[in-house]
């Protein structure tokens, strides 16, 4: 997946240590509740969702009723078909709530690491302050001494 312009780090990227640490350690349930979370919020998976829905409605209607003599197996209002739907959803909520605990955690430990760095910046940055203090304090002590060298 291509770097959006301004953004480090893509959602598929894993090039930060921290963000490949959480990916390699994932186990088997999470690599699937990431697979299906993935999968399950695509625009692939809206289009084939809704043709399914739409071929088992024309399946019930139109073919099967013609093979059945007039009997469907699934009639208006697709009762069985509701039954499937509300299992799917039933199933693929927690898989996708899963998936989205992991991102949290991925978060979670992606701010952490970058707390760590920041506070790694504020020691070096006062650092760098008491050294460019004392840079200017000797560089002030020479302007003093040349001055001084100067009115003898």
């Amino acid at each position: 997946m291509a770097r959006k312009k301004g953004y480090p780090y893509s959602h598929h990227d894993h090039g930060h240590p921290v963000i490949k640490k959480e990916h390699d350690s994932r186990t088997l349930g999470e690599r699937v509740a990431d697979s299906v979370a993935r999968f399950g919020g695509s625009w692939p998976f809206i289009f084939i969702f809704l043709g399914v829905i739409a071929g088992w409605m024309f399946l019930n209607v139109v073919v099967l009723e013609r093979m059945l003599d007039h009997q469907q197996f699934d009639p208006y209002p697709f009762i069985a078909l509701n039954l499937m739907l509300s299992a799917m959803a039933g199933l693929q909520a927690p898989i996708i709530m899963m998936s989205q605990n992991r991102a949290s955690a991925r978060d979670e430990a992606l701010a952490a690491h970058h707390y760590e760095e920041s506070t790694k910046m504020d020691v070096l940055l006062v650092a760098n302050t008491d050294l460019t203090q004392k840079v200017h304090d000797l560089a002030q002590q020479i302007h003093d001494l040349v001055a001084a060298s100067k009115g003898n």
